[in-house]
């Protein structure tokens, strides 16, 4: 668990129950099990200084917890045990790997700032032609939004940390969990979000998934 992620990744919150709710926010974790925030993301990660871990709270098989949520009127309770529980738990807690994933990051505590530090992608990267878009202008959650076709990811099994909207002129604009992704591949954000002001009018021409199996890389092309 990474806080300050917004160098990484941004994410927010709608409501409480959607921030505690695995379905909607997998990739993300927080602190406050009382859903007032998304405190950042939870990835991989090579560490690089592993005597800075000495202070962090490992997670391991033996944490488990359950988490109930009421959506739409119907409460459900999931429970998170070993990695899982990374979910709702503090910053920088971290779950040992047993190999090397097919996603990371490096990552490494900088002395000199007293900050935690992240270097480049590690990862297998895949690219998925034939994928379309299907753009709503009037969307139900946001302004716009987009419902993939021909890219199937099974986000209950494949996290999703992040995903990337990259514009003909190279401009790359992250996308948030909850606000902005929905079940890993519903996609949208609003119109008048000061963050996506300088997008509309140009063309999406690349989609990019960080998954927890790898890199999906989505060649399309929409108009806004």
């Amino acid at each position: 668990g990474v806080d300050n992620a917004s160098e990484i990744d941004a994410v927010t919150s709608a409501t409480k129950n959607k921030t505690r709710a695995g379905n909607l926010a997998a990739g993300s974790y927080h602190v406050n099990a009382d859903g007032t925030d998304i405190t950042g993301v939870s990835f991989p990660v090579k560490v690089l200084t592993p005597w800075a871990l000495k202070n962090a709270k490992q997670v391991t098989d033996a944490d488990s917890y359950d988490i109930t949520v009421t959506l739409k009127g119907k409460e459900s309770t999931t429970t998170y045990t070993g990695a899982d529980a990374l979910f709702e738990n503090e910053s920088y807690a971290y779950y040992k790997l047993s190999e090397t994933p097919a996603y990371y990051i490096t990552a490494w505590y900088n002395l000199l700032s007293g900050k935690w530090e992240f270097g480049k992608v590690h990862a297998a990267e895949t690219t998925v032609e034939g994928t379309t878009v299907e753009l709503n202008t009037n969307g139900h959650h946001t302004t716009y939004e987009m419902k993939l076709s021909g890219f199937d990811l099974d986000y209950k099994a494949n996290k999703v940390y992040g995903v990337v909207l990259t514009t003909a002129d190279g401009s790359e604009y992250g996308l948030h969990h909850v606000t902005n992704i929905w079940h890993g591949t519903k996609l949208g954000f609003n119109a008048d979000d000061p963050y996506f002001a300088s997008i509309i009018g140009k063309t999406i021409t690349q989609i990019t998934f960080y998954a927890a199996d790898g890199v999906y890389v989505l060649p399309v092309s929409v108009a806004l």
